[in-house]
């Protein structure tokens, strides 16, 4: 915030807030909330929406004894079925985005989030033990070729067994594509790429390696996992 960018945050449950204007009301006996602490009124709104300007406060340096206070924005949108708020802390303004617009923003951002995840514990992301820029380039750009790859499979499993179970009602058959979650098959990718690879090669027409010298190729190789 201080340079200039902006950020969408969740905030935890028990997370507590002086509030200091509210920019949505609502109409009738609505409970006002400017001046209270937030989790003082929580538990007892109704409304669909919270849309607040709160007080947040911090330590200026980690071991350092000055804090500041800052002016933020804090968003809930209220879950139908749990009675429960999902709350988010942005400097967004509220001209520009509306709550719901708020909430969908963090789950797009928490999608990218799952897909960093993703690269680096399926596609060896967190495994790069070099300084050289070129090397770098490289590994990243083999990791998203990976996931798209990977993307690619997955679809095509879940068109798979749609139709296995062709016999089944639709809404069945919809449902069975998502017991296919995306991070677990690409694990199952992972564990048999060198058989993906194979068939790839036999289905474009290459002549599969030699195995004899494949072998021993790798056995005088000083570096066999780099």
């Amino acid at each position: 915030d201080q340079n200039g960018g902006w950020f969408v945050s969740r905030v935890k449950d028990d997370a507590n807030f002086e509030i200091v204007e509210e920019l949505r009301t609502w109409r009738g006996n609505s409970i006002p909330l400017e001046g209270e602490s937030l989790q003082d009124v929580l538990d007892d709104l109704q409304r669909r929406e919270i849309d607040v300007r709160i007080t947040l406060s911090f330590d200026l340096k980690r071991g350092s004894c000055g804090r500041r206070t800052r002016t933020f924005r804090l968003v809930g949108l209220r879950n139908e079925e749990s009675g429960e708020y999902h709350l988010y802390l942005t400097n967004l303004s509220r001209d520009d985005y509306s709550a719901p617009d708020i909430a969908q923003l963090y789950r797009a951002r928490w999608e990218v989030e799952l897909l960093f995840k993703e690269l680096k514990s399926r596609f060896r992301l967190d495994e790069i033990n070099t300084t050289d820029a070129y090397i770098i380039e490289a590994l990243i750009i083999m990791a998203a070729i990976s996931l798209m790859m990977s993307r690619v499979i997955v679809d095509e499993l879940r068109r798979l067994e749609a139709r296995q179970r062709e016999g089944e009602a639709a809404a069945d058959a919809d449902s069975s594509a998502s017991r296919l979650p995306r991070r677990r098959c690409s694990l199952a990718v992972e564990r048999h790429a060198h058989l993906i690879q194979l068939y790839l090669m036999v289905e474009l027409g290459y002549e599969l390696p030699d195995l004899d010298e494949l072998l021993l190729w790798a056995s005088r190789n000083p570096n066999p996992h780099r």
